[in-house]
């Protein structure tokens, strides 16, 4: 590993970032360069005369003119490119320096310093409108959460330097040369911007969302947002930004006042900006996201006024201290706010925007920083202004303000904290719903009362559920039976293997709604076969949570994690094919825990959060992810994430022996699928575990159930283990017919049972299909049991023009071609499938299909793949996708014709 690569891996940079996290940091650091020698030239000029009448003056006036810069920010923020607005704000910001360099050399009077200042807080506030609106654009809310706190580490350096520069100023005659420099560092900032521009499609895009209520009437919104997060944001900030203007003003008077010599307050005041800067640059780059993951948004959130009503709190305790404590802890006061404003909150305040669409997201920005901290800088200065503060006058005055604003201050943050969370759940919900819709039907809504029946007819009707003819009315039936079906489910339940049944079952027991039933699929949930928990967990979607069941699926959630870690251990050691089985087996583990979660947490805003993960738009499984870090348990969240992320296993196994604790013997992951078999893996997982696996005296045992499983392809596999024991290994093999006396027999009865084509091959057939080469071989196999083999002779007609379609044809071995009446159209050969749209309607073949000699294929009919696909949804999404490939390539065919 490159010492770029571990620095990246310190930071929390991926390496497909890297590039643009660079450029956004030598973005800020050269904005830094620039702001920070106008505030050093102002500074110079303010402390010069009276600060305790100048500064407040400053901020009077600079709020004001911010408060228009950002009004004009806004104008054009709806009228141009947000690429065209970026760069002429920069040229804006050169032109100011230009202008207040004419101030510095023109004038020496407290009106050109405070304009000075003026120009300072101006040139600062379109700067960080234009660096934050490229930055919230071009970053999701995952990316803002690792990488906000990093490039806006950038202007810390800068900072630091300006203030180190501001110490060597002993005349006003060197001023103009820090302008100078100014004016440079906002040249190359604009290069950088370009350079950032020309790598990313920086564009404000409207997202389409669901409708949400207003929590702002339309008439405001253009001054308080549209949303309830934005509205408390401002009021919060607007708050805040009076408390640090007058920590600031306090610190300076102070300063002032103990050192009447110009280069000794510029001295002291540099040297305590290159130590808060610095600080705060070190706490960006290595505690800020590590803070960020421990304590949560909400947490340090509330970091910043509680420090700060702490840190005033203290001031109490001073009493009759002298000059110089009375400085130092000023000092500390503005240090500890700068460094926790910086390295803390404003990475997270950031952050709050992101699960806004892109263009609320500018504008929201646009009116904290543009419009609510200047009105919260202006009423400071106008408090410190009517209340002067300086030493010996009415020193307790701004203490007793800044403490009510802070209160103030984390009762609105408190409120942005919920909003915000309702803000990502409003960015993931579904666009579309069904209001009409009606509820799922239940015992009580059933029409009619029915007849009661024996024990025997109600197993008949569960037996019909798995006929698709009859499965309609079965299930009416049994929801009309209500409490009185429920004997027969639960015995059904609890002792039959067929999993799709048993799906279809546990399913009615969703519909009838009744507490019994709620119990049934409970107890079915903590039953250790895995498949039906799955099938609990999906009928338990039809109640609502009960808090005393919480702890239970708490316990299940942990085992789900304990057998994560151990697949990822597993991944260590298995060969290509198995890991590949043990990823989609962990894919299954993430699944069951999202069902468990919602049975833990409100099941809506679960259910938003999953469908976020799984969605291709990167913004939506970013703010997927940050709705679930702010709703789960920590301990749960940062496992399920670590399943989510796209990481090398060993990075997984050590974040899951971090919180599971450590496996000091993890048994050999064959052994483990071998021995738990169908009860905790999918029949392919097995298969290919049961063809790796070499039994020894002691694990041998494993194999007798498989011997009798229901799926073939374990069952192949567990023979072929079977006869190499027997040709090669006698003592085991006579280990098993000890156990097994009909082993003989069942060995010829398998052989003489055996497809013409085993369940692998028709797995391997499949895969080698352009309709199914992208799913994986877990999935296929759930296909091989529908897969009907059919042969026919040279000449014969499969299926005719104009034929009602309702099967999919895979040719596995010879020719077949496809005719428009004597036109020959083309020709399918092993591994083509013709006949697909019959999957997805039963519309008149458009063409007829003849074997072109000796054909063998395999038919998979509609009604049977209907079901494959109700249980397997990325079968259909992979169809569909196929599909719509052949579609394109046909309309460029077309295009390429005409």
């Amino acid at each position: 590993m490159t010492v770029t690569e571990r620095g990246q891996r310190l930071l929390g940079v991926r390496p497909e970032e890297g590039r643009t996290v660079w450029l956004f940091f030598l973005h800020n650091f050269l904005l830094g360069i620039g702001t920070i020698q106008v505030y050093v030239a102002a500074n110079v000029l303010l402390l010069e005369n009276n600060p305790e009448r100048n500064l407040p003056l400053a901020y009077g006036v600079a709020a004001l003119a911010m408060v228009g810069a950002s009004r004009l920010y806004a104008y054009f923020e709806h009228h141009w490119a947000l690429q065209k607005l970026a760069g002429r704000v920069l040229l804006a910001a050169v032109v100011l320096a230009g202008v207040v360099a004419v101030l510095v050399l023109t004038g020496h009077s407290v009106a050109s310093a405070v304009a000075v200042m003026t120009g300072y807080r101006v040139i600062y506030l379109l700067t960080s409108l234009e660096f934050w609106g490229v930055s919230a654009v071009v970053f999701d809310v995952r990316q803002g959460r690792r990488l906000f706190s990093v490039i806006s580490a950038g202007d810390m350096p800068a900072k630091a330097l300006g203030a180190l520069i501001g110490m060597l100023v002993h005349s006003n005659a060197e001023l103009p040369g820090l302008l100078l420099m100014a004016f440079g560092a906002f040249l190359g900032a604009l290069w950088a911007l370009r350079a950032t521009l020309r790598s990313h499609a920086v564009e404000a895009v409207p997202a389409r969302r669901a409708a949400r209520p207003a929590a702002v009437a339309p008439g405001l919104q253009r001054w308080f947002g549209e949303s309830a997060l934005v509205l408390n944001l401002c009021l919060a900030l607007a708050a805040l930004a009076a408390i640090t203007t007058g920590i600031e003003y306090l610190f300076f008077v102070n300063v002032k006042h103990r050192f009447h010599n110009e280069a000794a307050v510029m001295h002291f005041v540099g040297s305590v900006l290159i130590s808060t800067y610095l600080l705060a640059m070190l706490f960006k780059l290595l505690l800020s996201q590590h803070t960020l993951d421990r304590l949560g948004v909400r947490w340090v959130l509330l970091g910043l006024p509680g420090a700060l009503l702490v840190g005033l709190a203290l001031y109490a305790g001073l009493g009759q201290a002298g000059l110089e404590t009375r400085l130092l802890y000023f000092c500390g006061l503005f240090l500890g706010q700068e460094v926790l404003r910086r390295a803390v909150f404003d990475p997270v305040f950031l952050l709050l925007f992101q699960p806004l669409a892109a263009p609320e997201r500018l504008h929201a920005h646009t009116l904290v920083k543009g419009l609510y901290e200047p009105l919260g800088m202006g009423l400071a200065g106008a408090l410190l202004f009517a209340l002067p503060a300086g030493p010996g006058e009415h020193t307790w005055a701004p203490f007793i303000w800044m403490g009510a604003l802070g209160l103030v201050a984390v009762g609105f943050l408190l409120r942005t904290y919920r909003g915000y969370l309702a803000e990502l759940q409003h960015a993931l919900s579904r666009r579309f719903t069904d209001d009409a819709a009606e509820p799922a039907e239940t015992a009580t809504e059933a029409a009619g009362p029915v007849a009661p029946l024996a024990p025997g007819e109600v197993r008949q009707l569960i037996r019909a559920l798995a006929h698709k003819s009859e499965r309609a009315a079965a299930s009416q039936r049994l929801l009309r039976l209500g409490a009185a079906a429920l004997p027969a489910l639960n015995d059904f339940l609890s002792a039959d293997p067929n999993q799709q049944l048993v799906r279809r079952v546990a399913l009615v027991c969703g519909r009838l709604r009744l507490p019994a039933a709620r119990q049934l699929l409970v107890a079915l949930a903590r039953q250790p076969h895995l498949f039906r928990r799955e099938a609990a967990l999906r009928a338990l979607r039809h109640f609502d949570v009960v808090p005393q069941e919480v702890p239970l699926f708490q316990a299940l959630v942990h085992d789900e994690q304990l057998l994560a870690q151990l697949l990822l251990h597993g991944q260590a050691s298995a060969g290509s094919e198995l890991v590949r089985c043990l990823d989609y087996e962990l894919g299954r583990v993430q699944q069951r825990i999202f069902a468990l979660l919602g049975r833990i947490y409100p099941p809506q805003l679960i259910a938003d959060a999953q469908r976020g993960v799984a969605n291709a738009a990167r913004e939506r499984q970013a703010n997927a992810l940050e709705m679930l870090d702010n709703s789960i348990d920590r301990p749960t969240y940062q496992g399920l994430q670590t399943l989510l992320t796209l990481a090398p296993p060993a990075e997984k196994e050590r974040t899951f022996d971090r919180l599971l604790g450590p496996l000091l013997a993890p048994p050999p992951v064959l052994e483990t699928i071998v021995e738990r078999g169908e009860t905790a893996f999918s029949d392919w997982t097995v298969s290919v575990a049961l063809d790796q696996w070499q039994p020894t005296a002691g694990t041998v045992g494993a194999l007798s159930p498989h011997l009798r499983s229901l799926s073939p392809l374990v069952r192949d596999s567990a023979f072929r283990v079977l006869v190499h024991l027997r040709q090669a290994q006698a003592a085991l093999y006579q280990q098993v017919q000890a156990a097994h006396h009909t082993l003989d027999s069942l060995l010829m009865s398998h052989a003489a049972t055996a497809s013409h084509i085993s369940a692998a091959e028709r797995v391997e057939v499949l895969q080698q299909t352009t309709l199914f080469a992208q799913t994986p071989e877990n999935v296929l196999s759930s296909i091989v049991p529908i897969m009907q083999e059919v042969s026919f002779a040279a000449g014969h007609q499969i299926f005719a023009k104009g034929d009602l379609g309702a099967s999919l044809y895979i040719v596995y071995a010879g020719a077949v071609g496809i005719f428009n009446g004597p036109q020959l159209l083309t020709t399918f050969h092993k591994g083509d499938f013709f006949g697909e749209l019959a999957l997805l309607d039963a519309e008149p073949r458009s063409a007829t299909a003849v074997a072109q000699g000796a054909v063998t294929a395999f038919r998979l009919d509609q009604e049977d793949f209907y079901d494959v696909m109700e249980e397997r949804p990325e079968v259909l999404r992979n169809i569909l996708r196929v599909l719509c490939q052949r579609l394109r390539r046909q309309n460029e065919a077309l295009q390429t014709a005409s």
